[in-house]
């Protein structure tokens, strides 16, 4: 489980900074990118706020309750699983993190 986790922290982090350098681009080329451009500040705003928004879910609500026996570690691990599902594409991600193999 250790290597779902740190898995899962690395993609995070590479989507936050990924995210920020868009969001930043986005909002600089508004005219360019025929938008106006309070919307497109106000979606740069709100894909930054989704990625802090996950990871503050995972480190505050899932990580915490991984090695809780019973239902609630096990949920934890469920909804860790889910979210590292959405990399399934990255080489890294392995099949036996998918979530029905929790």
């Amino acid at each position: 489980m250790d290597d779902l986790v740190q898995f899962l922290r690395a993609r995070l982090a590479d989507e936050r900074e990924r995210v920020r350098s868009t969001a930043g681009v986005l909002a600089r080329n508004a005219g360019a990118l025929n938008l106006q451009p309070e919307r497109a500040t106000a979606h740069a705003q709100e894909m930054v706020t989704a990625v802090e928004a996950k990871i503050r879910l995972f480190e505050e609500t899932v990580h915490p309750y991984l090695w809780v026996e019973g239902r609630v570690g096990r949920l934890a691990e469920l909804q860790m699983r889910l979210m590292a599902f959405e990399y399934t594409a990255h080489p890294g991600y392995r099949p036996e993190w998918a979530p029905d193999q929790a």
